[in-house]
């Protein structure tokens, strides 16, 4: 396969980072795939509430802003979790964006919850090819994102807990789709409880929100599998850490991960991909993440969401971590998280979504490349 071109700014060798920006946009040609009155789609993971470290709004808007000047009606949009939290609903989720600076007015343009108020409202979808075992059969698509021409994945380069990386696949996969295909690729790690750690508390009993879990007369609580979600909110509620990950949960989870990713790819019309590889984090944008442990490196830009990923882990690998003596590259979130994070970056490369192989493009500012070419 012909290696896939992946643009990138190094925002350490500028200072404008929003004309840096727009100088993506006009290098990786992203423009000339809107057409006049296009309806475009500009997803993105607006932070849960607590969350500091998400993508910021006035690059969103910058973004905004160029779909307009290439005559598209932009939307700003993205789905409901399966966790109880600010963005548990649609409602709630408009509340905790505005909290975190995500309005039509910041944004320019209007907030739309893709799956509707209660994250059920999609179009399904077949898994086409399975590999490894995957019994992923179907998607369910968020609808508004199916009423668009275009999508911008817009990511945030971060880890994850569970995929040991969260990028443009991974915002494919879970930021596209609904509650039910959400549970669907969560199901792949499973949860286990051991009863000998069970204090009969109840505490994931009283935070479940699907009532998937029953207290019984002696024993511990009993999960109702036909009502779960796998939402881990009882591993998280449990101060006796008696809920636990199946053994190679985190593997079978990337791998179903990525099969998501390629049936929503399919479904989707043009997509094109812009990932942010700054404030990173150990973990996602769904929890307050803590500090950034590395250096801010850059944003990038492709048609590609395999290349764009393996470009930003690459790039993070150079780039080092902060504090963490002994881990190494390659893949140090993965390693961070117990987990490699290759494994849905990889397993999408073999069911065909992109490549593996990548020309890194960089993009520089005007004024700059004025400047080196008379100087050389």
């Amino acid at each position: 396969m012909k290696p896939s071109e992946v643009y990138f700014f190094d925002e350490r060798k500028h200072f404008d980072l929003l004309q840096g920006l727009e100088r993506l946009w006009e290098e990786a040609g992203l423009a000339s795939l809107i057409g006049s009155g296009d309806r475009v789609a500009v997803k993105v993971h607006m932070g849960e509430l607590g969350n500091v470290t998400h993508v910021r709004p006035p690059f969103v808007a910058k973004i905004v802003e160029l779909v307009r000047k290439a005559g598209g009606k932009p939307f700003v949009t993205d789905t409901t979790t399966i966790y109880p939290g600010g963005r548990f609903t649609a409602s709630a989720y408009l509340e905790t964006a505005a909290f975190n600076g995500f309005t039509q007015q910041t944004v320019g343009a209007p907030i739309i919850i893709a799956d509707g108020e209660k994250g059920f409202t999609g179009e399904r979808f077949p898994v086409r090819r399975r590999i490894e075992g995957c019994g992923l059969g179907e998607v369910e698509v968020a609808s508004a994102l199916l009423e668009a021409d275009m999508v911008l994945v817009v990511s945030h380069a971060k880890g994850h807990l569970l995929s040991g990386f969260g990028g443009a696949l991974k915002n494919l996969a879970m930021g596209c789709t609904t509650k039910r295909t959400k549970a669907k690729q969560h199901e792949a790690h499973g949860v286990v409880l051991d009863s000998s750690k069970c204090s009969r508390c109840l505490e994931c009993v009283k935070a479940c929100p699907y009532q998937a879990l029953e207290e019984t007369p002696e024993g511990p609580p009993k999960r109702l599998a036909s009502k779960c979600f796998y939402c881990l909110t009882c591993l998280f509620n449990c101060p006796s850490d008696a809920y636990k990950l199946e053994r190679r949960g985190k593997e079978r989870f990337q791998v179903a991960l990525a099969h998501a990713a390629t049936a929503v790819a399919e479904a989707l019309p043009k997509i094109a991909y812009i990932s942010f590889i700054h404030n990173v984090t150990l973990y996602c944008d769904c929890a307050a993440a803590g500090a950034p442990i590395l250096e801010d490196v850059g944003f990038l830009a492709s048609l590609d969401p395999v290349a764009i990923d393996k470009a930003s882990l690459d790039l993070i690998d150079q780039a080092g971590v902060r504090g963490r003596i002994g881990v190494k590259p390659p893949d140090i979130l993965g390693k961070l998280n117990g987990t490699s994070s290759l494994r849905h970056v990889e397993t999408a490369y073999r069911l065909g979504l992109g490549s593996l192989e990548y020309r890194l493009v960089e993009v520089k500012l005007r004024e700059e490349r004025k400047v080196l070419e008379e100087e050389g």
